[in-house]
């Protein structure tokens, strides 16, 4: 039973992002087109520097100050709301917050720096893939699968030469 429930958390974490009916998928992801190509993102400045913020669809992410994350548009609604909560989470900062990982449980949730408070429970699933490489270094016996999004789900923008949002 230990065995079966391993495999399917190895499953898991080959395929995040991809909405199997099989393993592996057989089609191509298909992607919001109308925020690429020719897409210019709004852009805002703030305490770390200028940042990407995403479109209001739940099938484009903030991944990083100058990327965005498309996801998967195979996907539902729901499914993709709650993908792109957790790649921002994990990657978009907030000055009052960090990150809090346990390398043991390989889990991680975002706390409030004076106070301590969780303020954010990443999915555990999404820990152990958002967040392999750190959890690997410390704990070598996980052997997590370190994920590497596509070329075609990461498009980064040249942040100063994209107008800014007042």
């Amino acid at each position: 039973m230990t065995m079966l429930f391993l495999l399917s958390i190895a499953m898991l974490l080959l395929y995040p992002f991809q909405p199997c009916q099989g393993s592996p998928c057989q089609d191509s992801p298909t992607f919001q087109e109308e925020y690429r190509g020719n897409y210019v993102p709004t852009v805002i400045k703030t305490k770390f520097g200028l940042q990407v913020v995403a479109p209001d669809t739940p099938y484009v992410a903030a991944a990083g100050q100058d990327t965005l994350y498309f996801i998967d548009t195979r996907f539902d609604a729901e499914t993709a709301k709650h993908m792109k909560e957790q790649i921002e989470r994990a990657n978009i900062p907030n000055p009052d917050e960090y990150i809090a990982i346990d390398e043991i449980y390989a889990t991680a949730e975002v706390k409030n720096y004076v106070t301590g408070e969780t303020t954010f429970v990443f999915d555990p699933t999404y820990a152990r893939l958002l967040f392999a490489k750190g959890i690997n270094r410390h704990n070598p016996e996980l052997q997590l699968p370190e994920y590497e999004p596509d070329g075609d789900s990461l498009v980064t923008y040249d942040l100063e030469n994209t107008h800014e949002a007042d």
